[in-house]
């Protein structure tokens, strides 16, 4: 089962590492682990996404809370977020292909933000789910290299 953690944290050097040392302590691999500052320079938020079922969840966030620079940690349940991941993607497009993608792209909310001869590069900020949607969608046309951020979430 996936679960989405969010971290404030104090923001002190070295409290990421000693946060995914945890993780790798007990053997789970992270999905997605996203750092920032937040409206208080004083503190970062984490987000944290793993896979596991809810006790061991329930485990690794009572080991976290004993971390002296974790202020606060919950794992927030999809109804009760909001989550967004944010993606570009290079996807050849020759003279006679461009239109065609521009308008694949702009019906799956995406934007063209550079374009070349060969290639145009979109943007996109969506759930993860349609996020994973677009590249397979993409694919025919030829990715030449997408990169993406992990997810980031805000409860409700």
């Amino acid at each position: 089962m996936r679960h989405v953690l969010s971290a404030l944290v104090n923001n002190t050097p070295g409290v990421t590492s000693r946060v995914s040392g945890l993780f790798r302590r007990r053997g789970y691999n992270i999905d997605s682990f996203i750092g920032s500052s937040t409206e208080d320079e004083r503190f970062s938020r984490l987000t944290i996404v793993v896979q596991g079922d809810d006790i061991v969840i329930a485990q690794v966030i009572s080991q976290l809370e004993k971390l002296e620079d974790i202020i606060s940690i919950e794992d927030i349940k999809a109804e009760s977020m909001i989550s967004k991941v944010l993606l570009f993607m290079k996807v050849k497009a020759d003279f006679n292909d461009r239109t065609g993608i521009i308008v694949v792209a702009n019906a799956c909310n995406a934007r063209v933000i550079e374009m070349s001869s060969e290639y145009l590069i979109l943007e996109a900020l969506d759930t993860e789910d349609r996020i994973s949607e677009m590249i397979e969608i993409f694919k025919p046309y030829g990715i030449i290299e997408l990169v993406k951020t992990g997810v980031v979430a805000m409860k409700r």
